[in-house]
């Protein structure tokens, strides 16, 4: 050993654990939750969301086969590579589509996006949606700023839950929240 240069050793800790053991742990930790940060739509044949702008979600679908590949100017869907029953919705711009899963069996689960436009989100609109999202009852439905108002989208099980959110629009006024959930036919 060169006493000009000594050779520094990184202290022992008295359980085993050198820097690099935690540091990988923390970053198997990190990853392991962002695998498992997709929502599982267990039994569900329809979901509602809003995406922020540039925002993407993952869902994951037990015994998901595919999703359909037509994909709008402002809303991009697709299957997770990584991921097993996983796709995902990303918005470049505001927009509303709706994308249906297929899972294996044949059954396939309508996911609606109401993507909000990154210039038309004042706050006291971002306030009222965040109002509006907790009067509803139901994952069916979503509400988002789009044109100037708040948008509720989606899908409601009944003509009374229909009414309900008839209700709230014409309460707030149709300048203010627009109400395009539509009822559910029993077939559905």
């Amino acid at each position: 050993m060169n006493p000009r240069h000594p050779v520094h050793q990184a202290p022992h800790h008295p359980v085993g654990l050198s820097l690099s053991k935690p540091i990988l742990a923390l970053a198997v930790l990190l990853l392991g939750t962002a695998a498992f940060g997709a929502e599982v739509l267990q039994n569900v044949e329809y979901r509602a969301v809003t995406l922020e702008p540039g925002q993407r979600k993952s869902f994951r679908v037990p015994t998901l086969e595919r999703v359909n590949a037509t994909s709008g100017a402002c809303i991009e869907e697709g299957m997770e590579l990584d991921e097993a029953e996983t796709f995902w919705l990303q918005a470049t711009c505001g927009g509303v589509r709706t994308a249906l899963v297929w899972r294996a069996d044949g059954r396939r689960v309508h996911v609606m996006a109401c993507a909000e436009d990154a210039a038309a989100r004042p706050a006291h609109l971002v306030k009222l949606r965040v109002k509006m999202q907790a009067e509803l009852k139901s994952k069916q439905q979503t509400a988002c700023v789009r044109n100037g108002r708040v948008e509720l989208w989606g899908w409601a099980s009944t003509a009374e839950e229909k009414a309900r959110l008839d209700s709230l629009e014409r309460k707030l006024g149709d300048d203010k929240v627009k109400n395009f959930v539509e009822v559910l036919e029993a077939s559905e």
